[in-house]
């Protein structure tokens, strides 16, 4: 079924939704005016609640997301296999293939300008990222769960080139 026919409907009813609350808040201020004395208490209630709320559903969200992160441990580190990527216009010259659940650190260091090396998984969702800077080594640990293929694309203009810049290994 085309979606098309159905975005003008939905398009009308949230268009008279949003001028309906609209037109009840420009009402509502017709009525006689409170002392900021009479709700400042309510309003500062009102605002500590929605802080509380707020801390409490970021922090919990950040305590799901933290063990599906895939940077490394770092006990994991010391017995990590270390690939150097010297980044250029316009490649990353990184190895065909990877093993599989074996913890590895790009060093990332740049040639000529920055570029951003970023590691997309097979479904091409990016998986980590770091900065490829002249003169200077960042360290990516990574350790990859899937098998098959993974692209590495530049994440930051770095000639005309940019948007062929990518390379590709295997994870096997």
């Amino acid at each position: 079924m085309a979606r098309g026919p159905l975005v003008l409907p939905l398009f009308l009813i949230l268009a008279a939704l949003a001028m309906a609350v609209m037109i009840g808040i420009a009402l509502s201020t017709r009525a006689s005016t409170l002392e900021l004395s009479a709700v400042q208490g309510r309003a500062y209630a009102l605002r500590r609640w929605w802080l509380t709320g707020l801390v409490v559903v970021f922090a919990t969200l950040f305590a799901i997301t933290i063990p599906s992160f895939p940077y490394l441990e770092a006990s994991e580190l010391s017995t990590a296999r270390h690939i150097p990527v010297m980044a250029e216009q316009y490649a990353f010259p990184v190895p065909a293939v990877l093993p599989v659940n074996t913890p590895i650190v790009f060093d990332v260091t740049a040639k000529d300008v920055n570029h951003g090396f970023g590691i997309y998984d097979p479904e091409n969702r990016i998986l980590a990222q770091v900065q490829a800077m002249p003169n200077y080594v960042n360290h990516l640990a990574v350790e990859f769960k899937q098998r098959g293929k993974y692209t590495v694309r530049c994440l930051e203009f770095c000639g005309v080139g940019h948007a062929y810049m990518q390379a590709a290994f295997e994870v096997r």
